[in-house]
């Protein structure tokens, strides 16, 4: 799942990399008086984004990488409550309202590895 976050960065320079490029061109172009095309990046569901003149490829969209990063963060937070119910069981109130909790992000995270699988 690292990898996961050290690719969206990757992914981020990439995209702000390739923005610049852009602006700088389309500022010599119009300083040349030449027309530009708008560019877009071609994107599907099986095929990731590709990025635009050969900033590289990134093998998931951006929702998916989102839906990933979900699942991710939600199973850390599931590591978290283990702990934390080891710390409130003297109060069985606070207990109840961790596990509580604990079982929500579990089903949360259940739901998105089905979405996943979807898109």
């Amino acid at each position: 799942m690292a990898n996961d976050l050290q690719d969206k960065k990757q992914y981020e320079g990439n995209r702000e990399i390739g923005e610049n490029k852009s602006e700088k061109n389309s500022s010599e172009t119009k300083a040349k008086g030449e027309s530009q095309k708008p560019e877009g990046q071609s994107q599907s569901k099986s095929e990731g984004v590709r990025a635009d003149k050969g900033t590289g490829y990134f093998p998931l969209s951006d929702m998916q990488f989102d839906v990933v990063t979900l699942i991710y963060e939600k199973s850390k937070a599931l590591q978290a409550y283990d702990k934390y119910l080891l710390d409130c069981q003297p109060c069985e109130e606070l207990r109840s309202l961790v596990e509580c909790m604990r079982n929500h992000d579990k089903e949360d995270v259940e739901k998105l590895k089905e979405f996943l699988g979807k898109c």
